[in-house]
């Protein structure tokens, strides 16, 4: 029973995060991305905007991004009980980097645990920090209909694109919450 609860909730999560723009290659390359101590920290979501009838949940954890190494993060997202404790949610582990298009950043992730099979995929976010706000925004993979054979091929969509925000899906808005480690189980 356990067994199936957790492929049930890694599914529910692949299924989500199918909506998100993806491709076997990143916006760039990892060893020119770098550390911006604005983005490391604890984000509590505070407001989600759905331009689709995907399934998004309303309910979005807190992220915890850490450096992992010079140029990449670590992600986590986590739940926080009553009682101030994290607890790790079941969406997998990440691990993403920062590039650029013009001013536009751009986050490429990847699950590192679990493994969901053996190919990379990277998963798309343009990004902005505003202030104590991080701002998330969606690219809907069902209005994008091109697939991606190179870095430079995605390069080049997004900066023909960035700015055409009816290929959105959702824009997620985050607060700034701890600046601390806190207590993780």
């Amino acid at each position: 029973m356990k067994y199936i609860l957790l492929i049930f909730a890694f599914s529910s999560i692949l299924l989500v995060s199918c909506d998100d723009l993806s491709s076997p290659y990143p916006a760039g390359k990892a060893s020119q991305s770098y550390i911006d101590t604005m983005l490391v920290g604890f984000w509590e979501p505070v407001k989600l905007i759905n331009f689709t009838d995907s399934n998004l949940p309303l309910d979005s954890p807190m992220i915890a991004i850490a450096p992992f190494n010079k140029n990449e993060y670590l992600v986590q997202f986590l739940n926080i009980d009553d009682s101030g404790k994290a607890h790790v949610k079941d969406m997998g582990t990440y691990r993403g980097f920062i590039s650029s298009i013009g001013k536009q950043k751009i986050a490429n992730m990847t699950m590192i645990f679990p493994e969901v099979n053996d190919k990379t995929e990277y998963l798309i976010y343009p990004f902005e920090i505003s202030g104590d706000t991080l701002i998330f925004y969606s690219i809907y993979s069902k209005n994008v209909n091109q697939e991606f054979h190179s870095t430079c091929q995605l390069r080049k969509f997004l900066k023909k694109n960035i700015g055409n925000k009816s290929l959105y899906s959702s824009i997620r808005k985050y607060k700034k919450k701890y600046f601390k480690p806190f207590n993780i189980k």
